[in-house]
């Protein structure tokens, strides 16, 4: 069963990946074409003129999806992670907890 939810979490992991790697491939697609519109331009030719509006809308739509999926995978991560993604661990809490729940356990093991 564990194996399962394993092969589901990494199945998982690896779609939230590649939406997010799609995602930041169609933003910087977005932005050399926006670059290039703006470019000519600057070099006095018109024409690119009434394409910058669109386009640049485009972007903003790509940089969304881009930031929501980034959201999403970041969520998934702490999920299964329990939060510890980019984080240090307490190891003086961590060993304070140990100790504490060991102590618990004294009595009951003498008691058998």
């Amino acid at each position: 069963m564990s194996q399962v939810l394993t092969q589901t979490g990494d199945d998982e992991a690896a779609r939230l990946q590649r939406d997010l790697r799609d995602a930041m491939v169609l933003v910087r697609s977005v932005r050399t074409s926006l670059a290039d519109m703006l470019a000519e331009l600057s070099a006095g030719n018109p024409g690119p003129l009434r394409e910058i509006a669109p386009k640049h809308s485009e972007l903003e739509s790509a940089l969304r999806r881009a930031f929501e999926t980034e959201q999403k995978f970041n969520d998934w991560t702490a999920k299964f992670t329990g939060g510890q993604d980019g984080e240090t661990l307490d190891y003086d809490a961590i060993r304070d907890e140990i100790s504490c729940r060991l102590a618990r356990l004294g009595p009951c093991c003498d008691a058998g």
